[in-house]
């Protein structure tokens, strides 16, 4: 029982007592379940006149209390009971939101915001293109504004002498992602409004997307009650994993089970190149992924947002270092699902150098191999290795050569026995930070074939030279004629797939010939030693042939 009160303040209360008794006689009228309230628990010398004066705007409205909590005996009331106060009766004081964390282009009102920065109720929040802003608002939730997004604090109010606070955004466009705080008893919890619809939450997790003609709301955990705003606006409560759209005329849908969270078993850790590839199996119901990175598991500053008509989404811009990543799937309505948790460990820096030679497949004979490669601007020195190859992909696991500071770009080795080799090349800085290996490169070095024999020898006529020689099949053949023993003075060059010729003389004296063969799978063969033959100058009839005289040929001196 509350204590005895000197005789003027029991003056007043039996005023008190008085006007709560009219209040009674005009029919108590009990608060609506829903209506935000304070709850205070009475303590010693608590009197319906001291609360007013504590937390009303109008202290003389005291008698309001006692109507909507049916208090019948004012001077009666128990120590430790609650008695629920309107938060619409009570003063309020400003409190400020606070941008916790920013990534690319986000401006407030009418200036660009910075992170510390505190927001005041009316405060804007725009995004732009690949942007995003984290901010607490004034009852601690964490709103997480994603890109091309508009936001405006529409209510951060305390309530004067108590922890209670009204808290509330509008989202006019673009995609939101919240972590709303518990509210204690029947205190308001936070609320968003799109163009549509309402969404109220006491404690949850929660996205939303608003664009101009519907919101989607996908629940996390917790419950949050929709309403549609428009002509047609109904309710729906929207438990965890489901999800609900709201059109332009504020009808809410009935609420939907989410997609479940991608399957990201597959997925490598590591990744060594600068654009990053995932690829997820594709997901029944799925329309569309999306995969968030952070800096952090707060998820407060995301460094990339990528969505994908197809399973496979790819990040480009990061730098080295490890990231959290959020990945989910998206159905027809464009409802995201749950979210499925990956790490990305991503070392593509300094990046290789690109191989120049030898060339992809290529075919190379004898025992030297002659490697070169571009420079790369990071790299101080280089590391190149070697290996034969090996059926399965795991040629690297034993190596022929590892050269680890190799300052040129180029090498070459000699001798290496004949087969089927693949090579790669890394870059190091100079405080020896290596770069991941490029893609492996493949060559095929083959023993020196024997030198191909000789052309038979020639058969010169009057006007022509026969050549023949040995081949095999499926071989081309590659013949030149020259003038000087080293084929500088070439003066006829053909490739044959026969292996003979009748040569048109072009001239007198002496001509050297050689060949080489190419093989049907391009491995081409080393040039035949260098044959000779003379064609001696003639006198020549009206049909072009030499004049013969006895066994001889009439010979111009």
């Amino acid at each position: 029982m509350l204590p005895a009160r000197p005789a003027f303040d029991l003056l007043v209360l039996a005023a008190a007592t008085a006007a709560a008794s009219v209040a009674l006689a005009a029919g108590p009228q009990p608060m609506a379940a829903d209506e935000p309230t304070y709850v205070h628990v009475l303590q010693p010398g608590d009197t319906l006149i001291g609360l007013g004066r504590r937390y009303l705007v109008e202290p003389g409205s005291w008698p309001e209390l006692a109507h909507l909590n049916q208090v019948r005996q004012p001077r009666r009331m128990p120590i430790g009971s609650s008695l629920r106060i309107p938060l619409r009766l009570m003063r309020t004081e400003p409190g400020l939101a606070i941008v916790t964390s920013i990534t690319g282009s986000v401006r407030g009102t009418d200036a660009p915001l910075i992170v510390g920065q505190t927001l005041p109720q009316g405060s804007e929040l725009n995004t732009g293109s690949d942007s995003h802003a984290t901010v607490r608002l004034v009852d601690g939730t964490l709103l997480r504004l994603r890109s091309s997004g508009r936001v405006r604090i529409d209510e951060a109010r305390r309530v004067t002498g108590t922890d209670a606070v009204r808290s509330g955004v509008q989202l006019d466009r673009g995609r939101v992602e919240i972590d709303a705080q518990p509210a204690r008893g029947g205190q308001p919890g936070f609320r968003i409004t799109t163009p549509q619809g309402v969404l109220g939450v006491r404690g949850t997790q929660f996205r939303v997307e608003a664009d101009g003609a519907l919101t989607r709301g996908e629940v996390l955990e917790g419950t949050v009650a929709v309403s549609g705003t428009g002509a047609a606006g109904n309710k729906q409560r929207v438990a965890a994993g489901f999800g609900t759209v709201v059109d332009a005329a504020g009808r809410v849908a009935q609420p939907v089970a989410l997609l479940p969270a991608p399957d990201t078993s597959q997925l490598p850790v590591l990744y060594e190149r600068p654009l990053v590839r995932l690829r997820l199996p594709a997901q029944p119901g799925a329309v569309a992924y999306r995969v968030l990175v952070a800096r952090d598991e707060t998820f407060d500053a995301v460094l990339a947002d990528v969505r994908s008509a197809t399973p496979e989404l790819r990040i480009a811009g990061l730098p080295d270092g490890r990231y959290p990543m959020r990945l989910r799937a998206t159905d027809a309505q464009g409802l995201e699902g749950r979210d499925a948790r990956a790490l990305l460990q991503l070392k593509a820096q300094p990046e290789p150098p690109l191989p120049r030679t030898p060339t992809p497949r290529a075919v190379i004979s004898g025992t030297r191999v002659d490697f070169a490669w571009t420079a790369s601007s990071e790299a101080q020195r280089y590391r190149l290795q070697l290996a034969r190859t090996i059926s399965g992909g795991a040629e690297f696991a034993v190596l022929d050569r590892d050269l680890k500071d190799l300052q040129a770009v180029a090498q070459s080795l000699d001798p290496l026995p004949p087969g089927a080799y693949v090579w790669r090349l890394a870059s190091v800085r100079a405080d020896g930070d290596q770069g991941p290996f490029g893609d492996a490169q493949s060559f095929e070095l083959r023993a020196p074939p024997p030198q191909p024999a000789p052309p038979s020898p020639p058969t010169v006529g009057d006007g022509s030279v026969h050549l023949s020689w040995q081949g095999l099949p499926g071989q081309t053949f590659e013949l030149q004629v020259a003038r000087d023993a080293v084929f500088t003075q070439i003066v006829t060059a053909l490739t044959l797939d026969r292996n003979q010729i009748e040569l048109p003389l072009t001239g007198a004296g002496r001509f050297h010939v050689r060949l080489r063969a190419r093989d049907a799978d391009g491995f081409v063969g080393p040039w035949s030693a260098s044959q000779s033959f003379d064609v001696i100058p003639c006198v020549r009839d009206a049909r072009d042939a030499c004049v013969r005289a006895g066994n001889g040929t009439l010979q111009l001196q």
